[in-house]
């Protein structure tokens, strides 16, 4: 079993599926500088990527999360319903690229643009991870000492989180109203 460093080796996102472990842990996305419109992250040790955002595979003793399902069921496989980094990623990217929301409970790309933001992140992000019996232990710390721009929870005093913050709330503002605009069709 391959064992990443959340500052070391990665493995490109279309590849992570085959190989993020089945055990729990911390992980990390990265991209290329220049990505995201506005967002910067702490350069990776080769210095050819930056840090997007820090998640964890197992919130408490009683979750059973592992890697392989944080990372390949929410974040790869899953929908912006799902995903508090792909919600991120949407809210930063939906205007530039044209996709398409919805509202439910949240803000939901339509799922063909579901489709184009796994496209995106194919092309774009890059991941690392370490294992961890109780990730829920470290990871305030970890964000604390990384400082990834896209996390929200336990990182309001990081310089983008405003931004992040504005782009979420522009986009749930434009769900809630092609929402609305679409009941109003019926």
């Amino acid at each position: 079993m391959r064992t990443v460093d959340l500052r070391t080796d990665v493995v490109p996102a279309d590849e992570a599926r085959d190989v993020v472990p089945s055990e729990p842990g911390l992980y990390a996305w990265w991209s290329r500088p220049g990505a995201l419109p506005g967002i910067t992250g702490p350069l990776h040790l080769r210095g050819e990527h930056e840090l997007l955002y820090v998640g964890l595979a197992r919130s408490g003793p009683s979750s059973r999360a592992t890697l392989r399902s944080r990372v390949v069921g929410n974040h790869i496989r899953g929908t912006t319903g799902q995903s508090t980094l792909r919600r991120s990623l949407a809210s930063l990217l939906f205007e530039q690229e044209g996709w398409r929301s919805r509202f439910t409970d949240r803000p939901l790309l339509v799922p063909d643009d579901e489709l184009r933001l796994n496209e995106w992140m194919q092309q774009h992000l890059v991941l690392t991870w370490a294992m961890h019996e109780q990730p829920w232990t470290v990871e305030a710390q970890v964000i604390a000492d990384l400082a990834p721009p896209l996390n929200q929870s336990a990182n309001s005093s990081h310089p983008l989180y405003p931004l992040v913050r504005d782009a979420r709330r522009r986009w749930r503002q434009a769900a809630r109203q092609a929402e609305d605009e679409q009941s109003h069709e019926v």
